[in-house]
């Protein structure tokens, strides 16, 4: 294979005229000019050069490969730029996977964000109702969302970045409408409807706190959607238990009341793949999850920020490993849960 740079030396002659000339250009000395194109000469078996008197001919086999070199050196510069581009995140495409609870609180705001700043990236947006497992197995590159109790593979970098407890879901006239908190026992005559699969880990954490109050939910509504929860609640006949984040902007018809402790808790979570853990974009991700985990834990009592906010998009992120103890949630004015900005 012929070497680019004897290859952009000969190129320089060609349109400097003379070996001293393109020497000063290249910031080389004559003799390694010189020596570059004989080397170029037998790699080629092609005479490029004639002496003539004090100065020198290129040949035509020299103008014709110089010609041709300067298309293969130009696309070895853009080559070069769109690496860079790269390594500065500025390029190059990154898939985002996130969790249904913040596809309306968290994702639209930081997608934007993201698109600002990383015009040139080519950003996909994957919704997945199912675990940062299942999102990890569909190729994403960062997971926002909650993950389970499975070991995380070596190819993720992981950090916890919130920790939340659950609402009750009520019409405004429903008769536990005007309470500041309720506990998880006073629902079990209730009519349930909830959007998540009732053979999930997300439901099964809500069932197994039922049992442990001593009853089992009772679920006559189970649609695939939360704004249908949404609406079925809001005729008065039915609750829904659901993660404070979920709880956001609610319809001006609901209202939602946190659980007395002991009451389910759960923890959402930031992934990244390692093979994209220095992108700056990924990086970027990651400082704007951990803001928006900060600002809901100074609005909300009961909300946690886990670890410090990223504040250099260079540094590496480090991984935190799951605790999964529970603490007490203090009772929260139900009115504090409604319209919360979470960016």
């Amino acid at each position: 294979m012929l070497d680019p740079v004897k290859l952009r030396v000969l190129r320089s002659v060609v349109e400097t005229g003379s070996i001293r000339a393109s020497a000063e250009a290249l910031g080389y000395t004559p003799s390694a000019v010189s020596q570059h194109l004989s080397t170029l000469r037998r790699q080629t078996g092609l005479e490029l050069i004639e002496r003539t008197g004090r100065g020198i001919t290129v040949t035509a086999h020299g103008r014709i490969l110089a010609t041709e070199a300067g298309t293969v050196l130009d696309a070895l510069a853009a080559l070069e730029r769109t690496t860079k581009d790269l390594r500065s995140g500025h390029t190059g495409n990154l898939r985002l996977g996130y969790a249904t609870s913040i596809a309306s609180s968290w994702i639209p705001e930081l997608a934007r964000d993201i698109r600002q700043r990383y015009p040139d990236l080519g950003l996909e947006l994957v919704l997945r109702d199912c675990s940062c497992e299942d999102l990890a197995a569909a190729g994403m590159d960062v997971i926002v969302g909650e993950g389970t109790a499975q070991p995380v593979p070596e190819e993720w970098a992981v950090q916890d970045v919130l920790e939340e407890g659950y609402v009750a879901l009520v019409a405004t006239d429903h008769p536990l409408a005007g309470r500041s908190s309720v506990p998880l026992k006073e629902l079990a005559d209730q009519s349930w409807v909830t959007d998540d699969p009732l053979d999930s880990f997300w439901f099964e954490r809500i069932g197994a706190a039922c049992r442990a109050a001593g009853f089992s939910p009772r679920i006559d509504v189970n649609p695939d959607d939360f704004a249908t929860v949404l609406g079925f609640v809001a005729t008065g006949d039915y609750v829904s238990v659901q993660p404070s984040v979920i709880a956001q902007d609610l319809r001006a018809d609901i209202v939602a009341i946190p659980l007395d402790p002991p009451a389910p808790r759960r923890r959402l979570r930031v992934q990244v793949r390692r093979t994209v853990e220095r992108n700056p974009a990924a990086q970027y991700i990651v400082q704007r999850v951990h803001a928006a985990a900060a600002r809901r834990a100074r609005e909300i009592p009961g909300v946690v920020h886990l670890g410090a906010v990223p504040v250099d998009p260079a540094r590496r992120p480090r991984t935190v490993e799951a605790d999964t103890a529970a603490s007490p949630l203090p009772a929260v004015p139900a009115a504090r849960l409604r319209g919360v900005s979470a960016l």
